[in-house]
């Protein structure tokens, strides 16, 4: 009863006329728009000059507070659908963050994947991967080094700066700082050049790659498991600058090497325990002076 003077086209005009029904006046009183018609109505019986049609008036405000209506309807609609996408935006961005696996200088963690894969995860390094439904995308983002024993599988993935590794049951070693090492230990892996499409290369136990300055060097070696597990690092005649590079990543250091050839080849290892001695077994051979002025290293020949 309440909405009848939105249904019927003879309500309004029996109002002014004092013609509804107790009912009716009463269910009309209780609307929201009655006060409204009831003001035009009292203006209307106010105004002098020509006949004003009135209930032609009110019909034109209802029809007024009916667009308004479906404007308000219309905008709480879009409401709704912003949020409904915001949410699923949300949900979307939730579903799709990642889980990253960092360590400072010095520190090496041993991660399990769901799959049972292990990353054994060496200092100053990170891993990435997505936080959930990792198993229908077995892909992890590196930066720094890991040693991979990786559960037999179709589709795992190493994402690194210089291209991605593809993966079948194996066990690699890849480190990925200012140069990029590749090590296969068991297994078989594929690595594809992130900026040549066209160059892929499959590596079998004992085969290593090294990518320096956009140069690819295939090599081999026969050791069985990554030294730096052992914590060691071991040189074959590489530049002394990859070598200081190697102890900032064990020790809280810099060095101010300017006054050194940084490209003298050094071969020899250092043990990532004791500052002092990883010093005196990688410098005193080739010959350089240092001197520690608080975490800074000179070096001087």
């Amino acid at each position: 009863m309440m909405n009848n003077y939105d249904t019927d086209d003879t309500f309004l005009g029996r109002w002014i006329a004092g013609e509804l029904s107790e009912e009716e006046l009463i269910a009309f009183k209780s609307t929201k728009t009655y006060k409204q018609f009831k003001l035009i109505n009292i203006e209307s019986q106010l105004l002098s000059g020509p006949d004003i049609d009135v209930e032609r008036a009110l019909r034109e405000v209802k029809q007024k507070l009916k667009q308004n209506k479906a404007k308000t309807k219309t905008i709480r609609l879009w409401q709704t659908i912003t949020v409904a996408a915001m949410l699923i935006i949300a949900l979307g961005v939730f579903f799709n963050s990642s889980k990253t696996y960092t360590n400072a200088i010095g520190e090496t963690q041993t991660i399990l994947l769901e799959d049972g894969s292990k990353v054994y995860l060496n200092a100053n390094s990170s891993l990435s991967l997505k936080r959930f439904f990792w198993s229908s995308d077995k892909t992890v983002n590196l930066n720094g080094e890991a040693y991979f024993v990786i559960t037999k599988s179709n589709d795992f993935k190493v994402e690194t700066s210089k291209g991605q590794v593809k993966v079948l049951g194996t066990k690699f070693n890849i480190k990925d700082r200012s140069y990029f090492e590749l090590k296969c230990y068991e297994g078989k892996v594929e690595f594809a050049q992130l900026n040549d499409s066209s160059f892929s290369k499959i590596l079998t136990q004992g085969m290593q790659i090294i990518i320096d300055n956009d140069r690819i060097e295939d090599l081999s070696f026969n050791e069985e498991s990554p030294l730096w597990q052992k914590g060691i690092s071991k040189f074959d005649e590489q530049p002394l600058h990859l070598v200081l590079e190697e102890l900032t990543q064990y020790f809280d250091i810099n060095f101010d090497d300017q006054n050194i050839d940084t490209g003298r080849l050094f071969s020899g290892s250092f043990d990532h325990k004791d500052l002092n001695l990883a010093l005196k077994a990688t410098l005193v051979p080739m010959g350089i002076n240092y001197k520690a002025e608080q975490r800074t290293i000179i070096l001087s020949e």
